[in-house]
């Protein structure tokens, strides 16, 4: 039977009164919608992450529990956490707010400016590292928004129940809380399955780089002593205690110690260095689409450095977009239920576009040389420069100077005074390229073009 096609889902369960969804540390007094367990962070390998997956995978019941746990540990990974960060901090430092015909709404754009937003957008994309999100919203007693990450571990996505045990197989009914957000599919594991095998890779390559170190890295001591000196032998011992755990040798003199190297020591010690850099940047492509973003290389150039950029800038801006289709399509009605007024409003990216300053300002530099007209506010706002309260005067004073500059090279040219003496040919030809090249170098200096007549149209620039 064909497999149906797994779509990304986010449906919000029916609004009732008040329900929120509360959580507990072991068997309290107070009865809670889910008891909270410690996550085990470590001793994994491939084989415990294969079962976990195909538990995971099961048709008929997905237990999920301990492939969370892996998820957890692969996070403590560094590489792993810093582009994950990265990736978030893309779509975090994007603005967003709530307009209506072009307007914005000062109440919600209030709200939009709390840290849950920032949250909340995190959430929204973290659900594709682990298959999916599940959130609660409600109001605090100022009657601000808030809302609560139900832990993964405690929800059956297949089901839609509610799990008081993370080891739970039945749970309370999802739509029985009100104003809940799903965001995901039911069936998906995440991207983090996928780096989950990168990081075990990692860990067993770190765990026998270190023992290779602890083997060829550290100097042996060697202790020889007499045969028949036993005395001598018992201070060689408490000695070579005293000194720390370094390997030690001790021999009667009359043995030989030798201590054979690998051929290819300083070559093993390099794959050890490969083997963490080829999944390092394995996680990188995956998180961010590059690699050139987050390392450096001795192939890459300015080029590749810029078409890598331009990637992730475009997983940023398919990521916003990701958030602002969870707000304007399955957040509305939460925010209607809470008691805020969205009729006819939507939200969209305040974002403003980026602009590489210097790349600019060389336009500016050219659309001057060519004598077209350049805006002088639209300069100073794109190259953040803050414009003279007198720019005006200042701009009065340099077409004073520029016409004066000019009337003067046309009273040099019209001077009456009779020519000095006809030089020979070769020496006019000199003074006639002298005088031209002079004369063009001030025309250049004063903003005239070469060969133009020195009372031209003024610039404004």
């Amino acid at each position: 039977m064909a497999r149906r096609k797994q779509k990304k889902q986010y449906h919000k369960a029916a609004t009732q009164p008040t329900r929120r969804i509360t959580e507990g540390i072991g068997e309290s007094t107070e009865l809670v919608d889910i008891v909270l367990s410690a996550p085990e962070l470590f001793y994994f390998d491939i084989q415990k992450y294969i079962h976990a997956v195909n538990s995971a995978k099961s048709v008929s019941f997905s237990f999920r529990s301990r492939l969370y746990d892996m998820y957890e540990s692969a996070l403590m990974d560094l590489h792993l956490a810093g582009v994950l960060a990265k990736r978030l901090k893309g779509v975090t430092k994007i603005p967003i707010e709530f307009n209506r015909d072009g307007v914005p709404d000062e109440e919600i754009n209030r709200q939009l400016a709390s840290p849950w937003m920032k949250h909340l957008r995190e959430e929204i994309i973290l659900a594709q590292f682990w298959g999916f999100s599940l959130i609660q919203f409600y109001t605090d007693d100022e009657g601000d928004i808030r809302f609560y990450s139900v832990p993964r571990k405690h929800y059956d996505p297949v089901r839609q129940r509610l799990l008081r045990h993370q080891t739970d197989t039945e749970g309370t009914p999802i739509s029985e809380f009100p104003n809940m957000l799903f965001i995901g599919s039911e069936r998906d594991l995440g991207i983090l399955a996928q780096l989950l095998v990168a990081v075990l890779y990692k860990r067993n390559n770190y765990a026998d780089w270190a023992k290779y170190c602890e083997l060829y890295a550290i100097p042996i001591q060697e202790y020889t002593y007499n045969a028949g000196d036993e005395e001598t032998r018992r201070q060689l011992l408490k000695d070579a205690r005293a000194r720390g755990n370094n390997a030690v040798y001790i021999h009667p003199a009359e043995s030989n110690f030798n201590f054979v190297e690998s051929s290819a020591k300083s070559g093993t010690s390099e794959l050890f260095k490969h083997f963490t850099d080829y999944w390092d940047d394995q996680i990188a492509i995956r998180v961010l689409g590059n690699t050139l973003t987050t390392s450096t290389s001795s192939t890459g150039t300015q080029a590749l450095g810029t078409i890598h950029k331009e990637v992730e800038e475009e997983l940023n801006e398919d990521d916003c977009n990701s958030v602002l289709d969870v707000l304007n399509y399955y957040m509305l009605p939460i925010f209607e239920a809470l008691g805020f007024n969205v009729t006819g409003g939507k939200f969209v990216s305040a974002k403003r576009k980026e602009v590489d300053t210097s790349r600019q300002a060389d336009i500016y530099l050219k659309m001057q040389q060519l004598g077209l007209p350049i805006d002088a506010d639209d300069v100073y706002e794109t190259l953040g420069v803050k414009k003279p309260d007198d720019f005006e005067e200042q701009l009065a004073q340099k077409q004073e100077q520029s016409k004066a500059l000019a009337a003067s090279l046309e009273e040099a040219s019209n001077d009456d005074t009779p020519p000095p003496e006809e030089p020979s040919k070769g020496k006019k030809k000199e003074k006639e390229k002298g005088d031209k090249s002079l004369k063009d170098s001030l025309a250049h200096f004063f903003g005239l073009a070469p060969g133009e007549p020195p009372l031209g149209a003024d610039n404004d620039f």
